[in-house]
């Protein structure tokens, strides 16, 4: 997965908090943390307990079965059942475009909650999900712990593998609940018939375990809550979902037998950006060629400078409004810009094996399956263009490094 945003400033929510963040389209795993508490924990003249919602570009989760209910949901804070433990939920969604936003809301201002921290990633559109939380329940009796809100996707099951041991008195326990249903276990007794994962039967010649089961659910493709409740301080070590199915793209975002453009960059994955803009600047050169042409794109994301940006979308797209960093991304590029936002809107076969070349190149590049043929270029142009006059006239002290087919490579000035 690729980290695309993290805020781990602690603060008390009022009222509302809001997060922004810029992405693009995809399957994105929003991870917030924090905790509430009970009306009794707040004292004085509090009626009520502190309650946080959370929505996401727009959208609410409510309790399955409503449209409206976010208060009693899974996948919100509520102070009654958490008593100022802390509680992570996961949300696995996909978000539209570039500009995303986050907002965790209080019940009834001047009401309050306490935000701990929100990691946002970008997932692959696989048929399995693996996370690796490492995360362990606060010290505390029986309450919501962990969360994962799957939204609109089929899950056929889940693996979770959980440390947990047996301790004096009280041991650690884990009990799951998906979509409602507690997950019985028929091999424990009536005591602990609704826990999954029970401390007190571990031998105590060895009283920590970690251990793994799998829950085969097989549910179609919808909203989907997966509950945590913790005993004690077990520690989350794994979870792998299987959706039984590649992870369903929304009609109409391009891929890469359709890629034909939506009228917004932020809606291709990089992938399909990095292949636009091969195809637009080397359609008609060697595969060779093409991959030094994404790695150029790549060289520039591993330099981490401003000047070049720092995703593959921000370094591909960026331009002051008249000069583009790369010329076949202009949209008043004739020759180039039309090919590439329909790169298969002809019948020629060259053109369509050098559509697909070009995804090969990228997927590569990104991948780190190919290495780089350019060693470090940063910049390239073709060789109607004179070494002397791409020094001169347009990056000043770039360092010549070879020539791959039509174009010449060039590392940044030092």
């Amino acid at each position: 997965m690729q980290l695309v945003f993290e805020d781990k400033k602690k603060r008390v929510v009022k009222d509302k908090e809001t997060v922004t963040f810029s992405s693009f389209s995809s399957y994105h795993l929003v991870e917030i943390t924090a905790r509430a508490k009970s009306e009794k924990q707040l004292g004085g003249i509090a009626t009520d307990d502190e309650e946080l919602t959370v929505n996401i570009d727009g959208k609410g989760y409510p309790k399955l079965g409503t449209k409206e209910a976010l208060l009693d949901s899974p996948a919100a804070f509520n102070g009654g059942k958490l008593h100022d433990f802390a509680k992570t939920i996961y949300f696995l969604t996909y978000l539209k475009g570039k500009d995303h936003s986050v907002i965790l809301k209080t019940d009834n201002p001047p009401n309050t909650g306490t935000f701990e921290g929100i990691r946002v990633s970008v997932c692959p559109t696989s048929d399995k999900l693996e996370l690796l939380p490492n995360f362990q329940a606060e010290d505390g009796n029986n309450r919501p712990w962990v969360n994962f809100s799957l939204d609109n996707v089929p899950l056929l099951s889940f693996a979770l593998t959980i440390t947990h041991a047996r301790r004096k008195r009280d041991s650690d326990d884990v009990k799951v609940i998906i979509d409602n249903q507690v997950q019985e276990n028929i091999l424990r007794n009536i005591k602990h018939f609704l826990w999954s994962f029970v401390g007190s039967f571990i031998p105590l010649v060895s009283p920590i375990k970690t251990e793994t089961q799998t829950f085969n659910v097989n549910l179609p493709e919808s909203l989907h809550y997966l509950e945590l409740e913790a005993d004690r301080m077990p520690t989350l070590e794994k979870i792998v979902f299987d959706f039984g199915t590649k992870l369903p793209v929304p009609e109409g975002i391009p891929i890469v037998d359709n890629p034909k453009w939506t009228g917004d960059f932020y809606d291709d994955s990089p992938e399909i950006l990095l292949s636009r803009l091969v195809f637009g600047e080397a359609r008609n050169q060697s595969k060779e060629a093409k991959i030094g042409v994404a790695w150029s794109v790549k060289n520039r994301l591993l330099a981490k400078r401003s000047y070049f940006g720092f995703s593959y979308h921000e370094i591909i797209l960026k331009n002051d409004g008249e000069n583009f960093q790369f010329a076949s991304m202009n949209p008043n590029d004739s020759s180039n810009f039309p090919a590439l936002t329909d790169p298969l809107g002809t019948q020629e076969q060259a053109t369509g094996n050098a559509w697909f070349d070009s995804y090969q190149a990228a997927v590569g590049v990104i991948g780190g399956a190919t290495q780089d043929p350019t060693d470090g270029g940063v910049f390239f142009h073709s060789s109607d263009l004179s070494q002397e006059e791409f020094v001169k006239d347009h990056v000043p002290g770039a360092i010549y490094i070879k020539q791959i087919g039509d174009f010449l490579f060039y590392k940044s000035p030092s």
